[in-house]
């Protein structure tokens, strides 16, 4: 039998195929973790409100867990948050949804919170009211059709892509909504690294800093990811330790796309060289852009790339394009060219995003042009 690293216990509990640690001192490691990534940043006034986005998944499940045990310490480690609880629903099918959503609310009462609940598909209403507690919203038939169809006209990647803006977008707006200046969200290292690299295999290099960094501030509710350094076999440990039950159990299980092979391939790297995914996130930590004052994405709100006379990849995506369809006069028609293919580019959209929506049929497009107007 070996000890714990930490402290002369026996230890059970083997991370990384070769850290040993006793139950104590996992607990104490993951909390110290939580509490240190939010502590280091010193981003959190006292008393802050935050929007917490629980998915009913396993991240889900211990960032609940953690954040209780945090604001019920009676010392200096104390987490001094005034923490909103709140849940989108729309991402699985109904009946699905609905039992996810009651064993949310189940789960949440359980550690004395409420819960808020929204719908995916008020992306394309936007309005100003905010459900009940602990209830589930009412379903809009027909918004939540035109949701569908707006996704449906999307390749697998884009259609990701997309409803990861789309989730972006509504917990700001929820946020606003419940006074939260503030947003954690439950992503971990795995899910950061996979983020990094489909960022980079679509063409969103340039937003690494703020969809794999601690904060996100592109927008004056800022989101925050204090679980970045946990990895999913320690979430798995503290899942099991804890006896903790996630709300939903349900896989979702996503077509094959570019997003899936990404993340198999992280899984694969987690479980052969660990250090690589912690060493990859740290760099991107390090990145940075200047802020500028340029115009921000309708979707993303990343910058915009400005025009420049260098030779860029989307200048060359153009120009070759243009070349294989066989298009004349080269010169005098590359701009309209370029805006046939990538709507709104430079204008509304940044480049992703406008590739993004040429792939869209013209039904569909005629609403996501009605909701660009009124953002």
């Amino acid at each position: 039998m070996f000890n714990c690293k930490k402290c002369d216990n026996p230890g059970n509990i083997i991370l990384r195929k070769k850290d040993l640690y006793c139950t104590e001192c996992f607990k104490t490691n993951i909390n110290h973790k939580f509490r240190a990534c939010i502590g280091k940043n010193k981003i959190l006034a006292k008393n802050e409100n935050v929007l917490i986005c629980l998915s009913g998944g396993q991240c889900s499940t211990v960032l609940l867990d953690l954040i209780k045990n945090g604001i019920s310490l009676d010392n200096h480690k104390k987490l001094w948050i005034t923490p909103v609880f709140f849940h989108l629903m729309g991402m699985r099918k109904e009946s699905d949804d609905e039992l996810i959503a009651n064993a949310l609310i189940k789960q949440c009462n359980h550690y004395d919170f409420n819960l808020y609940i929204g719908h995916i598909s008020e992306y394309l209403l936007k309005n100003n009211n905010v459900q009940e507690i602990n209830t589930l919203p009412q379903e809009n038939n027909t918004l939540i059709n035109k949701f569908n169809d707006l996704l449906s006209s999307m390749s697998v990647s884009s259609r990701n892509d997309f409803l990861s803006k789309v989730h972006r977008d509504m917990y700001v707006h929820f946020a606003k909504l419940l006074q939260c200046k503030y947003i954690f969200s439950g992503e971990t290292l795995g899910t950061l690294a996979s983020n990094l690299l489909t960022n980079l295999t679509i063409g969103r290099g340039s937003q690494v800093q703020y969809d794999v960094g601690f904060c996100d501030n592109r927008n004056e509710v800022r989101i925050l990811r204090p679980m970045k350094d946990i990895s999913q076999e320690e979430i798995d440990q503290y899942i099991q330790i804890n006896q903790l039950s996630p709300a939903s159990c349900i896989s979702n299980n996503q077509e094959n796309c570019l997003q899936t092979i990404i993340k198999n391939f992280v899984t694969d790297l987690q479980e052969n060289y660990q250090a690589t995914i912690s060493t990859v996130c740290k760099t991107a930590d390090k990145i940075g852009v200047g802020m500028k004052q340029c115009k921000k994405c309708k979707v993303c709100e990343s910058d915009i790339g400005e025009n420049s006379n260098k030779l860029s990849a989307l200048e060359a995506t153009n120009y070759s394009s243009s070349v294989s369809v066989g298009q004349q006069q080269l010169t005098s028609d590359s701009e309209n060219f370029a805006h046939a293919m990538f709507p709104y580019i430079n204008q509304s959209l940044c480049y992703t995003c406008s590739k993004m929506f040429s792939e869209m049929d013209d039904s569909n497009d005629v609403n996501l042009k009605q909701i660009l107007l009124n953002k």
